[in-house]
């Protein structure tokens, strides 16, 4: 499934897989370049480009994480035909091969910010934490949208327009202890505002991000998943039959 995967998203060619590699990065590079020409001085640190990186990166492991599982079963409905086959297999296979490809993203971006602006120091507990609690969650909101999204293509519509504005609002180029009350409150109900300050942590040491909540932003992964690898149980045969 891995390698159907990497064939069918990728090519045959390494530059397909090197593309999507890229992709990301470039498009950091971009937005690192449009923001920092607006706000030169970042909210923490001295670099805008790993301040920005650090939000963005992390938003990307969740999001892409959470559209790639969503399209798995879709994608290799033609081998569901099978018995030995089942969606499960679908989403195991996506979620590995989108943890191989952010790990090689992740390396690229911040070994090349890296080149440019040496970090102080790195501390890699958070930052892995983070990284598996964003990639957990996006692999329970896509597993759960599997089945919203064969049972009602309006909801896939209306999930698409909601969630446009999540960047802005998940903490990627501000920090939530610049927000006024009580807007900070209503800001600190999205898990991504958590996920993406405990993934600065790593990255500056003298950041302590009190407002994180490891309970909740945990235990709603975890909650996700459970809930959305059951909604595909429980769906199993219907996921079996073309999308109408």
């Amino acid at each position: 499934m891995i390698v159907r995967e990497m064939t069918t998203r990728y090519g045959n060619k390494f530059g397909g897989y090197m593309w999507a590699v890229l992709d990301p990065v470039l498009t950091i590079a971009i937005l690192t370049t449009v923001f920092s020409a607006i706000a030169r001085t970042p909210p923490l640190g001295r670099s805008f480009t790993l301040f920005f990186a650090t939000g963005y990166a992390l938003f990307y492991m969740y999001r892409s994480t959470s559209e790639q599982v969503a399209s798995a079963v879709e994608a290799n409905r033609a081998l569901l035909n099978y018995p030995v086959v089942g969606p499960y297999d679908a989403i195991i296979g996506r979620v590995v091969l989108q943890i191989v490809t952010l790990f090689v993203v992740n390396l690229i971006l911040f070994g090349g910010i890296w080149l440019m602006v040496p970090f102080e120091k790195i501390d890699f507990a958070p930052i892995i934490l983070a990284s598996l609690i964003a990639i957990t969650l996006g692999a329970g909101v896509g597993a759960a949208n599997i089945v919203w999204f064969h049972l009602n293509s309006t909801y896939q519509q209306i999930w698409g327009i909601i969630n446009r504005p999540a960047f802005i609002v998940s903490g990627v180029f501000f920090l939530p202890e610049t927000i006024p009350q009580p807007f900070q409150e209503i800001l600190l109900w999205n898990p991504l505002v958590h996920i993406i300050g405990l993934f600065r942590r790593g990255f500056y040491p003298t950041y302590r991000a009190s407002y994180v909540d490891m309970p909740y932003v945990v235990g709603l992964a975890i909650f996700s998943i459970v809930f959305g690898l059951f909604l595909v149980w429980l769906f199993d045969a219907k996921l079996r039959e073309p999308k109408k």
